[in-house]
This record gives structure tokens, sequence and C-alpha cells, in this order.
């Protein structure tokens, strides 16, 4: 037996409001109340009818114009009865000048740098699983401050990456028949999401923030340690900074500690690399007493920012990522940089 049954399709009208203020704000128009209600007859929004001391016009969808969902529906129709070819150009009240994000700016000038210094640019997944973020680096597991995925496709999109490290690995994983003769050298400057409890979009407590970061990967014969410490440097230069006399002090040439009088950097910014220490979250990643930190100095703040860490790859990190050559890595975090 038949439960229910209806007429399709179901032909009936509906009654949608919008501000009279708000469609002449969005047009860029000036007109009445009631040339407004007429300019709705026009387009099949009739009969229309004004509310409110004439500040609401409410107008009737006929069951042909499924597209009409907002007041900026409404608006847009009646920009097209009034024509947009009648509508007066005028310069905008308010001015302003494009540009861009000074993040994204840095981010930009330094891939130039980079590729210039023979490094290939990759571009690697956001997802990652849990055992590559953390496990196959050595690194203790920090759940609390990793954005997870509550429903993932498959194991290897768990969490969002809180380093870049694990996608340059794994392009040099999947990049072994490529010549390692005279070194492979990988960058990657994009960004990490971690949680954050007070971070806040709009008004919106997101629980998540991005942060910029830039990493590069050496791996050949050697381990390349000198080179990933030069990228640092160069790093440090093109950003302005420059490094602490004590640092300067332990370079072996005098002619490049001379040159240091010459180098262009804002004042009060400052840099210095000590050894990493033990019990840190990426101590285990890297080779026993070949790993490195590097701490900025800047003005406003108190205390030494510890902009990343650099150094020769743990043997056990190479095995986990079935890489056949030592490896150097670096990550530096570009936002304290601005």
């Amino acid at each position: 037996s038949v439960a229910d049954s209806y007429v399709t399709p179901k032909l009936f009208t509906r009654r949608e409001q919008a501000k009279v203020d708000f469609c002449n704000s969005l047009i860029g128009i000036n007109i009445t109340a009631a040339e407004m209600q007429t300019l709705c007859n026009k387009v099949q929004l009739g009969p229309a009818s004004l509310l409110d001391n004439d500040t609401i016009l409410e107008v009737t969808v006929p069951p042909t114009r499924s597209d009409i969902l907002h007041p900026v529906d409404i608006a847009e129709d009646i920009g097209i009865a009034f024509g947009y070819n009648n509508i007066v150009k005028k310069v905008p009240a308010t001015h302003t000048v494009g540009g861009e994000f000074p993040l994204n700016q840095l981010g930009d000038l330094l891939r130039d740098e980079i590729a210039r210094a023979g490094y290939i640019e990759v571009l690697t997944h956001g997802l990652c699983s849990i055992h590559d973020n953390f496990t196959a680096l050595q690194c203790p597991v920090k759940m609390e401050t990793t954005v997870s995925l509550s429903n993932p496709a498959n194991v290897e999109y768990q969490v969002v990456r809180t380093t870049l490290l694990p996608g340059l690995l794994k392009t040099l994983q999947h990049n072994k028949s490529a010549s390692f003769t005279n070194g492979f050298k990988l960058f990657e400057i994009s960004d990490v999401v971690v949680a954050d409890a007070e971070h806040v979009v709009t008004q919106t407590r997101v629980g998540a923030k991005n942060v910029r970061k830039v990493a590069a990967v050496y791996a050949g014969p050697t381990s390349g340690f000198e080179i990933l410490h030069g990228l640092v440097d160069r790093i440090m230069t093109l950003t302005e900074v420059g490094p602490e006399a004590a640092y300067v002090a332990t370079s072996a040439k005098k002619a490049q500690a001379e040159e240091e009088q010459y180098r262009v950097s804002k004042e009060g910014w400052e840099y210095t690399i000590n050894a990493l220490p033990g019990g840190s979250h990426e101590s285990e990643m890297y080779f026993p007493g070949r790993a490195a930190e590097i701490l900025l100095t800047k003005p406003g703040v108190e205390s030494k920012i510890r902009l990343g860490t650099f150094g020769i790859l743990h043997p056990n990190v190479l095995k986990n990522f079935d890489i056949l050559y030592p490896a150097s890595v670096m990550e530096i975090d570009l936002e304290h940089l601005l």
C-alpha cells in the first residue's frame, strides 16, 4: 500500500527580506525604497512590499527562482534591473594600498636565494603519520601540541605535520636512483600547524595556528654538516641579522671576522649558534655531539628566541626513512625574523 504521496514539483512562493540601505550600499547606488520596489517587480520578485517605515524590502520569490537564498541575491537582481551600465563609477571612500603579506614576501625572496645556492625546492604533503612525524625522527610524541584527524583516510594522514623534515626525508627515500656523488640538496618553505588554545582569527579561537618554516637537507658521500651550517649563516645574512661577537670570534679565518664590519644588519638583532642541549625535543634525532641550536636576540624581547636547529641525522633516523647516505638537516622558524 502507498504510505504517502505528493505532487512534484511543489510550486509555492516564499517571502524574503532585505534592507533598503544594504541594497543601496552593496550596489553603489542611491535610490528610494519605492523605486527599489518597482525594480523588483521587473525581475519576477513581485509583488514586493515595504516594511518598517520603508526601511525593509520584502519580495515574493516564485518557485522558478531557487537561486534567491540571501539578501545579497535580492540586491543583485535589483542591480541587474537598475542596469550595471547606469551605476556611476566613483573612487571608493576607503583608500587601500595592496601589498604582499610580509611573511609571504620573505618566503619568496628566500626561495630565490636558496635555489641559487644549489638546493632544489620541494612541496610535500601537509598531513603525515604519527610515526613519520615523531617516532621515525626519534622525537617524543607530543599529541597535546599536534592537530590530529578524527577520521583519517589511512595511516599516512593521521596528523597535520609539526615539522617539515619528514617530507624532505621521504623525498630522499623516493629518489634513491638519483646521483648523490656531489650531494643531494633539498629545501622547503611552507607551513606547519601546531595546537594553540590562545590563537584567535577574526575574534574566533580556532585552537590551532600555522607556523611558517624553512627546512633543508643535504645527503651525499659526507654528512655535509658544514654545508647546512653555511646555509644557516646565509639565511641570517639575507634577513639582516648579524652574528654575536662571541660567535664571530670562533671563526678560524681572521679575514672572515674582519668582514663583519661591512655586514648590513638591523640594530639590536643578533644570533648565535650553540651546541644542542641534551633532553631537548630533537636531541635524539641528531648524531650525538653533532647538532646545534640557533638563538636569536631581538629588540623588545628579554630572553633569546630559539629559531631552530641543525645537525647530522642519527643513523637510526636514516634507517627509519631508508636513506642510504649520511645526511644533515636544518629547520628554522621564519616568523621570528620579521
